[in-house]
């Protein structure tokens, strides 16, 4: 639950106008490189949460 709060919370703190700026060009060549390069640290922290959750639950599992 605090995960969840704690999520919302940050993407209220985002300013929206950043998601689509006057500055954001698509026709690039390295557009596509800069939005993988700006989700890169998304995945790494959802991969480590999973990993993270997994072994909690694991965890429980074993001490019953």
């Amino acid at each position: 639950m605090k995960f969840n709060l704690l999520f919302i919370v940050m993407l209220l703190g985002l300013p929206q106008i950043a998601f689509a700026h006057p500055g954001h060009d698509h026709s690039s060549p390295y557009a596509v490189l800069v939005h993988f390069v700006w989700l890169a640290p998304l995945v790494a922290v959802g991969v480590l949460v999973a990993r993270y959750m997994k072994s909690k639950k694991n965890k429980s599992n074993h001490s019953e």
